[in-house]
């Protein structure tokens, strides 16, 4: 049987965004390229699905731009699909897309979250969810074996993350070079995450494949890989 792993990505759609827009959207789009090229190379054992969740309060709305999509059907995102306006409702993103798919994952017994939270600014807008309860959910997830990931400009990203319960992180300097180097570290990252999924036999809701799962999401973002 195959481990289905649900690519979520939630990606910061603020107005402060705007800056690197084109270099966002091109990053985004080469994760999917990466994550679909995982499933060519890692198909035996892996099947994998591609969520994008963008977030802002503004005239756009907090929504999917992709979801639960077959990493072989994932199309790329356009200017128009991404458009950067208002504030940062981090909280009620990363709430709304867990608790969407745990639903999903539900009865799936090999199936695991991979989610990389992408944003520039500090939580100023939510309102369904606060951090605490985010940060115990994630707890919840990790426990599972699911991988979560940080990356974070203009703030203090580790404090940022640690309020989350999420161990790895990744900062970037918000230009477009970059924006352009934290997504090829990425990238590179999330490969060899997916040549560590690969090794993992272990039975259905055993704790070995628990224990299994939480080894290969640590120390996701290698320090070799990430931007000097």
């Amino acid at each position: 049987m195959k481990t289905q792993i649900y690519n979520l990505i939630i990606l910061d759609e603020s107005a402060s965004m705007t800056c690197v827009k084109k270099q966002t959207i091109s990053g985004c789009n080469e994760t999917i390229d990466t994550i679909k090229a995982a499933q060519e190379q890692y198909g035996d054992n892996q099947e994998h699905f591609v969520s994008i969740y963008a977030f802002q309060d503004s005239f756009n709305p907090s929504r999917y731009l992709i979801m639960n999509v077959p990493a072989g059907e994932a199309e790329h995102i356009t200017e128009n699909d991404y458009r950067p306006r208002g504030c940062t409702p981090l909280y009620d993103a990363v709430g709304t897309t867990l608790t969407e798919l745990q639903a999903t994952t539900k009865d799936k017994e090999l199936a695991i979250g991979s989610v990389t939270i992408i944003t520039d600014g500090e939580e100023n807008a939510s309102k369904e969810y606060s951090g605490n309860m985010v940060a115990k959910m994630i707890s919840a997830c990790k426990e599972m074996g699911w991988n979560f990931n940080f990356i974070g400009a203009n703030i203090d990203v580790k404090a940022a993350a640690a309020s989350l319960n999420i161990d790895n992180t990744l900062a970037f300097c918000q230009d477009e070079e970059g924006t352009a180097a934290m997504f090829a570290c990425e990238r590179t990252c999330r490969m060899s995450y997916y040549d560590r999924m690969a090794d993992i036999d272990a039975p259905a809701g055993s704790a070995d494949r628990k224990e299994r799962l939480r080894k290969a999401a640590a120390g996701y973002f290698n320090e070799e890989n990430k931007p000097s």
